[in-house]
């Protein structure tokens, strides 16, 4: 068991041989779900692909200390935790489905492994990309992802990858627009432990990536909840917009 609970300020545990979440202390309900392999088809590369792990990654929602319910529900706040597990299917890294964020924007932190995030956005067509991003963030750094982008994260090392995040929970997310293209603008393959990173060519229009930089900030994301006012941008973003502007 590795326990987390110095970076993520929770006392969680992650077990390693089971790919699981242990969590060690007084919590609510938390909704567990899992991605299936055959769920993400539609996402991936080859739709096809038969060898892969399954599942794929899994997410906990609504992971919060019991002390702290009351907090964030007059906060109307929602903390995931999302585990991604190394490995490849049909040559293509593991990754999350991706979607586009509609009204709200969100908040991210790694805890344990190294991501990338896939960062994207249009104009008036899912089929014509305006802008992509990469962000490659490890333990503690952190990353916001502003209304009208769309993101996946991908896990291309050969450990799990484990992350966190605080959104509005009134958030809706839209999905078809990855699932109709097959996925996010770029792929992310194994050639012989190289990455190819190659476009989608469901798309019609693809920019090349831009590269930033995640923040690394030795707080950790849950105990922003001490301090609710600097989690008021998640449900009202209008007031920040200069702020959530990249």
């Amino acid at each position: 068991m590795l326990n987390l609970k110095k970076i993520s300020g929770l006392p969680i545990l992650l077990d390693k041989t089971n790919m699981s979440i242990k969590f060690d202390g007084d919590f609510p309900f938390i909704k567990k779900s899992e991605r299936s392999l055959k769920e993400l088809r539609p996402y991936l590369k080859n739709p096809e692909a038969k060898n892969g792990p399954d599942p794929l990654y899994y997410v906990w929602r609504y992971a919060h200390l019991k002390k702290d319910s009351e907090k964030i529900r007059n906060c109307n706040l929602r903390y995931d935790i999302t585990l991604i597990p190394p490995g490849k299917i049909d040559g293509e890294f593991v990754k999350t489905a991706g979607h586009y964020h509609k009204s709200f924007p969100e908040v991210f932190e790694v805890l344990l492994g190294r991501a990338y995030f896939l960062i994207q956005s249009f104009d008036n067509n899912p089929k014509n990309i305006k802008s992509v991003f990469l962000m490659e963030a490890g333990p503690g750094e952190k990353l916001l992802i502003p209304i009208g982008y769309g993101h996946n994260m991908i896990n291309v090392f050969n450990e799990p990858l484990l992350t966190s995040n605080w959104v509005s929970d009134r958030a809706v997310y839209d999905y078809e627009s990855y699932k109709n293209n097959r996925g996010a603008s770029y792929y992310f393959l194994d050639n012989d432990n190289l990455i190819d990173i190659v476009k989608n060519p469901n798309y019609d229009s693809v920019p090349e990536i831009k590269k930033i930089r995640a923040k690394k900030d030795p707080l950790p994301l849950y105990n922003l909840i001490n301090n609710p006012d600097k989690l008021k941008f998640l449900n009202y973003p209008e007031k920040f917009g200069n702020v959530l502007g990249w």
